[in-house]
């Protein structure tokens, strides 16, 4: 088939661009896009990517195999991630290539003449293309060891003056750090908090108001002059001593560009074209080594798409999550009361269900004590529905039970954007489960709970193999019976709830005993490593008034004291009602009786019994 089109893409850290363009016609639709940097965070860069393609394909109403492709993108000359989008993109392209968005820059600069560029915006990079048309690049090394001159960077240092003036003076002092403290968090716990989640993109958003500030506040100018600093020094390391026209390129660049000094860099040219234009180029330019037709055995995107349909409906088919409800056939003719209590018939069915689970439930919960005992982490991965269910319960788990954030994880195909809005196609690449287990740092000592309603979801699967290859415990959770997942994971719960009634809806009773087994699963692990006396939750993190006042309240139901009593021994025992307890039933003092926690593991009647054998001697 004759290559009758280009696609080129631009990606980074803040945006993605896109544009199709028919050879014949010179015609040309472009589309827009958010972040796709490989590099800061790759399950949403390739959502994001896939929602471009499909979008440029609509416009353009062509098919994938009359293509070739240009991607450039913050992270895409690392050819492992570039491998890895590859295979994550279900289209068959005549001719697929995924560069470095510096390359890109490069060639839009001058439109593919000799040129020095400097790429200023989320990171930073500079480039050249000689007489000979080589190519040569420095810096672009990533946020946490360079990138300086570029976005997040300026918005690190900013950030650093405001923690400089915090250790100084326990408050902002400036109108920087003023600006800088609302966004961050009223408190030093807060500005941690973000700390710990910022991405290069967070970082780089704060820019605007450093310039912005620079005219009226001496440590917004002294950021400034840092950055700049930063920049002329990148554009020296570029021309390396080359007579080269330089260009200035990136969204950072227009408000630095009148803080340069002239005697250092002489004067820069406004440039010819983006780096959306030289992924084009780039792609023209492909097509000259590419013969007039594309031979090629490939299997066209129809054909790939219909047998990938045919076994996704045998799989289907043989599910009993997706068999008809014999009694709810008649659903579209009940009325709001008939619909309502059919739900909650059918609601009843699940807690039957996962009964019969307790024994296989047991088993997860004795790996994930026994992870917990040896500093390893309990993980859930899951797509859709069930990747939201494992957020939910990994992340009430710290308020609870006073855990860290990273003890109970929860990974969802597809990235954050996914907990907000469907990600179409993010579960069927088990390399992306994969990747986002390795980007955790997941290992030996951690127990991966992969969830899926159907047992069938390929990222679960992926995932789950990956655990089990390095030694890790595995656990699946699906409500079909041989499902394919079980034959993947170590300990298998599988609560057989039988059809939906509103038919394939596993957001219903399937998603429902999902939740329960979850609840269970860290429920049972917390109180099994002491986070439990009789039934109060002891280890509540009293982070908020509510939160508070329920410490409060356990601190007297576990002692009989008064509210008074109980509140003068949280503020002595810093808010930990565990302790507290210890301090009123044994009048010992909060040090020597966390030393007694400590060395009973957490355990309250464990402490209180030592204490109480000490008294006694």
């Amino acid at each position: 088939m004759t290559v009758q089109y280009i696609i080129g893409i631009d990606g980074g850290g803040t945006k993605t661009l896109g544009r199709i363009k028919n050879l014949a016609t010179g015609e040309t639709f472009e589309c827009r896009s958010g972040a796709s940097s490989l590099t800061n965070d790759f399950r949403s860069a390739c959502a994001t990517i896939t929602q471009l393609i499909d979008c440029l394909l609509e416009k353009g109403q062509c098919q994938a195999s009359d293509i070739a492709v240009v991607m450039g993108l913050a992270g895409g000359g690392d050819k492992n991630q570039a491998d890895a989008l590859k295979n994550h993109l279900a289209y068959s392209f005549a001719a697929l290539e995924i560069v470095n968005d510096a390359k890109t820059s490069l060639y839009g600069a001058n439109l593919g003449e000799p040129v020095a560029i400097v790429a200023l915006g989320t990171g930073s990079v500079g480039a050249t293309l000689d007489n000979e048309l080589r190519e040569h690049y420095v810096g672009g090394w990533g946020f946490h060891i360079g990138d300086e001159g570029g976005g997040a960077k300026l918005g690190q240092m900013a950030v650093k003056s405001l923690l400089k003036e915090l250790d100084l003076y326990q408050a902002p002092s400036s109108l920087l750090g003023k600006y800088l403290n609302q966004q961050l968090g009223p408190n030093k716990k807060a500005v941690q908090q973000w700390l710990r989640q910022a991405k290069p993109f967070d970082f780089a958003r704060l820019t605007k108001k450093v310039f912005e500030l620079a005219g009226q506040c001496d440590t917004a100018r002294n950021v400034i002059e840092q950055h700049v600093k930063h920049v002329e020094e990148l554009i020296a390391l570029t021309r390396n001593g080359k007579s080269l026209p330089l260009v200035l390129m990136g969204g950072l660049s227009p408000p630095t560009l009148p803080y340069l000094n002239p005697k250092v860099i002489g004067q820069p040219q406004s440039p010819k074209g983006s780096s959306l234009d030289g992924a084009c180029l780039i792609a023209e330019h492909m097509l000259l080594n590419m013969p007039d037709r594309i031979n090629m055995p490939k299997k066209t995107d129809t054909q790939s798409t219909g047998e990938a349909k045919q076994k996704l409906l045998s799989h289907l088919n043989s599910m009993v999550t997706e068999e008809r409800h014999p009694n709810t056939m008649q659903l579209d003719l009940m009325s709001t009361a008939q619909i309502l209590t059919t739900i909650n018939d059918n609601d009843k069915d699940v807690p039957n269900a996962i009964a019969a689970c307790i024994p296989s439930i047991t088993q997860a919960v004795d790996k994930i004590v026994d992870a917990f005992r040896h500093g390893g982490r309990l993980v859930y991965i899951g797509a859709g529905t069930s990747g939201r269910l494992g957020i939910l319960d990994a992340v009430e788990c710290p308020p609870t039970f006073s855990v860290s954030s990273e003890q109970v994880v929860g990974i969802i195909a597809g990235g954050n954007n996914a907990i907000f809005k469907a990600v179409e196609g993010a579960e069927d690449n088990p390399t992306i489960g994969v990747q986002d287990l390795q980007n955790i740092s997941f290992n030996q000592n951690d127990v991966l709970v992969g969830i899926a309603a159907s047992g069938r979801t390929p990222y679960v699967i992926g995932a789950l193999d990956y655990a089990t290859s390095i030694g890790a415990s595995t656990v699946s959770v699906c409500c079909n019976p041989n499902a394919a997942i079980a034959e993947h994971a170590e300990i298998n719960i599988c609560p057989v709830v039988g059809p939906e009634v509103l038919t394939g809806s596993t957001r219903l009773k399937a998603g429902t005993a999902q939740k329960l087994v979850l609840n269970m699963l860290t429920t049972a692990s917390m109180i099994r490593s002491g986070k439990s006396y009789e039934n109060l939750m002891v280890d509540v993190n009293a982070s908020n008034e509510k939160l508070y006042a329920r410490a409060i309240r356990i601190v007297m139901q576990a002692t009989g004291c008064d509210s008074n009593t109980a509140e003068r021994a949280l503020n002595q025992c810093g808010q930990k009602a565990k302790l507290a307890i210890l301090h009123i039933l044994t009048d010992v003092s909060p040090e020597l009786c966390q030393q007694s926690l400590d060395e009973n593991n957490g355990f309250l009647r464990h402490a209180l019994t030592s204490l109480g054998s000490n008294q006694q001697m």
